[in-house]
């Protein structure tokens, strides 16, 4: 009856410790300087965290030549706003 009634404090967005967010974002780094697959790869990545310190790299997708990586990478930064 207890777990019933009961809520947890941990928030959403605290899925992932500092150190794991900064971890997350030095791959997506990587991935984003190789071919079309890694790149979204980091797009995955960014959609997972889903804050605004992958804005950077959001927005290097934004001048990408490939038109899948710049519809997502549109579309993610559209819900930041």
């Amino acid at each position: 009856m207890s777990k019933k009634n009961g809520f947890s404090y941990k928030h959403e967005y605290k899925r992932y410790s500092d150190f794991e967010k900064k971890a997350l974002r030095n791959k997506m780094f990587q991935l984003f300087l190789s071919n079309k697959e890694d790149k979204l790869k980091a797009l995955q990545i960014a959609e997972e965290l889903a804050d605004k310190s992958t804005l950077p790299i959001l927005r290097k997708g934004l001048k990408d030549t490939s038109p899948e990586v710049v519809e997502i990478s549109a579309n993610l930064i559209r819900n930041f706003k």
